[in-house]
């Protein structure tokens, strides 16, 4: 039987820990780098629902045809002022709606024509000369290769929305500008999500569409798989949560999110997301993670001032970021409420500052469990002002092939089958990888501006069952960390570890731990096994544990311990 050895410093106290894995005399660790569970109730948010109508993508051909073209456009809200003061003022100037689905129909609801807005919200469809009446219908949806989305309004029903108007067939002719406004039904609501959806996989397309040329192996991007958006004017999609809390959200495994639309349907004095793009784009942005490249996300509460898990913290990082990229802007916006109501800027922070309530990391490795410090790290990545906080200077631009690059490879990167528990680290350690081996770029100076380490070493570890290591751990006297989950400082009272059995069978966990340095004052460590989902705390994710408390003499050793059952290939995260 082997030993796994781990020096632990306790608030002054340094004790010897001995962790002790063994199935059929298997035993101990290494540095390799390490999926989401899904909801199992039955709220309506995940309910299948009615079958989606048919994408009109048919297009007909009439003899000696007329010609009828128009324009599709939407508007939104745009913010004003700065905080305090200021938050989401009138309508901005007309944007195209880019992309969308067109049918026509006839006045016994027949299809008689299909066809799709272009990239200036201009169309041109062919019609019969028969002098009857047609409607014309602009969606809130596409299915081509410029983005595949829904904006509809919910799932029991997935009705999306339209811009409509009427024509007569007696010739060809124009039938003017159709426009998505921001008062009324707020159909301009709809159309902003819908092209921030757009806007998105253009970025992508720019950014990514060749990735592979540069980093074998790396994804290229063309269009994203089909999502499903869903949003309702003065409605709060919290609701199908069984919550009062406004709330946007995306649903991993389901390809749908929820945009806020506003409470007991008030949209001028109540929290709105429909036209906050950064909000819509952040839910997507967990959507790209959920069906591209993979997410381990617990979920849960988080903000810009507190330590979490680096699952979360790196998941939040992203969706923070991928909007920042794809606005152009280091700035993170939220509003609640518009200029025809009461309105305020919930959020107007600039990404680019380390600041209160923006996440500032006070000690090495801090950062991998910190929200905005992973959203700062990768915006340091590919932009171009270059900053110095801390002990490092931003000396990096232009770098999102080699963000894309980490997080679509199948073998260095977060698709590689063996990756689990993702988080910042794991994203380093392919980082390095790449630096190494395709001249990828260095990231030395961004790890030092945010106190971040580039390996797993603060955050899931990988441990095999051969051979043996040593691990130190530097617990810190934290007044707020009372020793319950909701208070646990994960990063400097915690540590974790990745494990993945080769084999099936019972095994036995240990820890072993001393008073190393004759200090006097005794620790009391806990041992946990957590499945993949590890939700920390949570009872329905603990496989098994080993709380003892010690015996009152630290010259004696303390040991935690217990068997338990592991499926051979399945991950595991062992907390202490």
């Amino acid at each position: 039987m082997n030993f796994t050895d781990i020096f632990l410093m306790n608030r002054g106290s340094i004790f010897h820990v001995f962790f002790v894995f063994f199935v059929l005399g298997a035993t101990a660790c290494s540095s390799s780098s390490s999926s989401q569970s899904t909801p199992t109730s039955t709220y309506e948010g995940i309910a299948p629902g009615p079958a989606e109508a048919t994408y009109c993508s048919t297009t007909t051909s009439y003899s000696s045809p007329i010609t009828i073209t128009g324009t599709a456009t939407y508007q939104a809200r745009v913010t004003y002022g700065t905080k305090p003061g200021g938050g989401l003022g009138n309508a901005g100037s007309a944007k195209p709606v880019r992309y969308a689905e067109i049918m026509v129909k006839n006045s016994a609801g027949s299809t008689v024509q299909c066809g799709e807005t272009l990239v200036d919200g201009t169309f041109s469809l062919q019609m019969p000369n028969d002098g009857n009446t047609y409607t014309l219908y602009v969606n809130t949806r596409a299915n081509n290769s410029k983005a595949v989305v829904s904006v509809m309004d919910r799932p029991a029903l997935k009705n999306y929305y339209s811009l409509t108007t009427s024509f007569v067939a007696n010739g060809s002719k124009s039938v003017g500008t159709l426009n998505a406004a921001v008062t009324g039904d707020i159909l301009g609501g709809a159309f902003n999500i819908f092209d921030q959806i757009v806007e998105t996989n253009n970025y992508l397309r720019t950014e990514a569409s060749s990735c592979s040329s540069t980093y074998t192996g790396c994804q290229d991007f063309s269009v994203a798989p089909k999502v499903e958006a869903y949003w309702m004017k003065g409605v709060n999609p919290a609701t199908y949560l069984g919550s009062t809390s406004a709330l946007s959200f995306y649903l991993p495994g389901y390809s749908r999110l929820f945009i806020l639309g506003g409470l007991n349907g008030d949209t001028d004095n109540t929290d709105t997301d429909h036209f906050d793009n950064s909000v819509i784009i952040h839910e997507y942005g967990h959507f790209l993670e959920d069906v591209v490249f993979g997410s381990n996300s617990p979920g849960g509460s988080h903000s810009g001032d507190k330590i979490i898990d680096p699952r979360l913290a790196w998941s939040e990082g992203w969706g923070n970021f991928i909007q920042a990229a794809v606005l152009n802007t280091s700035e993170y916006i939220d509003t609640t409420g518009n200029i025809d109501g009461s309105t305020a800027y919930i959020f107007k922070l600039d990404l680019e500052t380390a600041q209160t309530g923006n996440d500032i990391p006070t000690a090495s490795g801090e950062g991998n469990f910190r929200e905005f410090s992973v959203t700062r790290f990768l915006w340091d990545m590919i932009d171009s002002n270059a900053d110095t906080r801390f002990t490092g200077t931003d000396n990096v631009s232009g770098a999102f092939k080699d963000i894309w690059a980490s997080l679509t490879k199948s073998t260095q990167g977060f698709k590689n089958a063996n990756v689990a528990f993702r988080n910042i680290g794991i994203f380093h350690t392919f980082q390095t990888w790449l630096q190494s081996n395709n001249s990828g770029k260095d990231l030395s100076e961004l790890i030092k501006i945010e106190r971040q380490v580039a390996n797993t070493s603060e955050y899931a570890q990988y441990v095999t069952t051969s051979g043996s290591c040593t691990y130190t751990i530097t617990p810190y006297n934290d007044p707020n960390d009372t020793g319950s989950f909701s208070t646990a400082n994960l990063h400097q009272n915690n540590d974790f570890f990745h494990i993945r059995p080769t084999s099936s069978g019972t095994y036995t966990i240990s820890l072993e731990y001393s008073d190393s340095d004759s200090s006097g004052t005794e620790a009391d460590a806990d041992l946990y096994l957590y499945n993949k989902s590890a939700r920390i705390g949570q009872t329905a994710d603990i496989v098994a544990k080993s709380t003892s408390d010690p015996d009152g003499n630290p010259a004696t050793s303390q040991t935690e311990s217990f068997a338990v059952s592991l499926t051979g290939g399945t991950d595991y995260l062992l907390n202490v």
